[in-house]
């Protein structure tokens, strides 16, 4: 299961095995079995009408509409479609795991990219080799820095990363006329962001919300992030390594905005969590491991990720994931071109036909994250009910809007927000 700033469960995984393809699998036979008590109650906690109906100050590029309907694979009238090259005979693509649909026929390929060969007779070689931002990049950072072939054709990073590989002139620009599902389909929560404004750079992949997680048999309902803050749960509470979340969050708490967060905001959060932890919060910092203490027992509440929520429900019904009051946070995987690929056009061809609705449908029932792609709900609506009206996959318009995108920062800006970071969590 994918988190958002840098590490993602199940590690690098070039050609996974049978059994490991099986749990992933499994997860989303879970959910289109929904008629499981615990799930139902699990998505009452998500969007649930405790969540605050006075709307709070929203980012600068959050949603104004939660509606995923009026789909068309047209392209827009504003964009002409470029005359088409060939498409290459292979495309190489370094992704997450557990981010590509599994063929449900066979556990050793994936649909999407089995149905994209059979219509453009591309090979796609497709491994899941990204288990950390920084780490993969740094494989092919000599590259990158000098324009030269990385090997890759298609790269999956989040958005801090993103930014940053733009500012660096690192990645290819697109051209819409070679993606005009992109175009017709683009959620518009995710047009205009602040550090690829014209979104010619960078394709959603997926998003994920950071919220609150918790045990609700040892809380009962929680509703605020003070909770993350409450002396009551001294010893039992995990805060996250990923510094845009629990920085973030702190933020909103504070009733500061992150989407514009300044070096003040970022003393005024660390301050916050350093009093608490002065005063004996003793809450522990984690990666993607903080979702076993949940499920252990180990913490009974956690900033967490909407995905990993999903999964850990399977072993743990009485988990609950929501959006506090104050809001939550929306992160992106995105795709990019880096520079120097050898297939740059078939790879704006193969981003175009994953925004299809069907096939973004057919994604999405398997990875289980938040889809970018309009349209793909109401196909999911007629195969798979359960998924298309799971708020964590698709958050209706109450939730997306208490969801805040974190702040680009500039070079110097991130280096100060990290080394304070570093020194709060012992990381550093």
């Amino acid at each position: 299961m994918n988190g958002p700033g840098g590490q993602k469960l199940g590690g690098t995984n070039m050609n996974p095995d049978p059994e490991t393809r099986g749990r992933g699998l499994s997860r989303r036979h879970f959910i289109q079995g929904s008629s499981l008590a615990g799930f139902a109650v699990f998505l009452a906690a998500c969007g649930r009408a405790g969540i605050s109906n006075a709307p709070s100050a929203a980012p600068s590029a959050a949603p104004t509409a939660g509606s995923t309907s009026g789909a068309s694979v047209a392209p827009s009238a504003a964009v002409e479609p470029t005359p088409k090259p060939t498409t290459s005979a292979e495309l190489n693509w370094a992704n997450w795991t557990y981010y590509m649909d599994i063929d449900p026929d066979d556990s050793n390929k994936f649909k999407t990219l089995e149905d994209f060969k059979a219509e453009y007779g591309t090979t796609v070689n497709y491994q899941e080799v990204i288990d950390d931002n920084d780490g993969f990049i740094g494989t092919i950072r000599p590259q990158l820095q000098f324009g030269q072939d990385t090997g890759w054709d298609l790269i999956v990073v989040t958005d801090w990363m993103a930014a940053r590989l733009i500012r660096l002139g690192w990645v290819e620009q697109m051209d819409p006329g070679n993606m005009p599902n992109v175009v017709a389909n683009l959620q518009d929560v995710y047009k205009d962001v602040a550090w690829d404004p014209t979104n010619d750079h960078h394709v959603p992949w997926q998003s994920g919300m950071t919220g609150l997680g918790y045990d609700h048999k040892k809380t009962g309902d929680l509703t605020s992030l003070n909770a993350l803050f409450d002396l009551k749960y001294k010893g039992s509470i995990v805060y996250l390594t990923e510094m845009r979340d629990t920085l973030g969050l702190t933020m909103l708490k504070l009733g500061l905005e992150p989407s514009t967060a300044t070096t003040e905001d970022c003393d005024a959060a660390v301050a916050e969590i350093k009093r608490a932890q002065d005063e004996g919060m003793r809450a522990v910092f984690k990666g993607n491991k903080y979702a076993e203490f949940l499920k252990s027992g180990n913490a009974v509440l956690s900033m967490a990720w909407s995905g990993d929520m999903i999964q850990a429900l399977l072993d743990k019904p009485s988990l609950r994931f929501t959006i506090a009051d104050e809001g939550g946070m929306l992160w992106t995987d995105n795709v990019m071109i880096p520079n120097g690929s050898q297939h740059a056009y078939t790879a704006q061809v193969m981003i175009d036909f994953c925004y299809r609705p069907e096939i973004a449908a057919q994604i999405e029932a398997y990875v289980n994250y938040i889809c970018p792609v309009k349209g793909a709900d109401q196909i999911l609506l007629a195969e798979n009910p359960d998924i298309a009206n799971n708020p964590l996959i698709f958050p209706p318009p109450e939730i997306l809007a208490r969801l805040h995108i974190f702040n680009g920062l500039d070079e110097a800006a991130e280096k100060y927000f990290n080394d304070k970071f570093s020194t709060l969590t012992g990381l550093g």
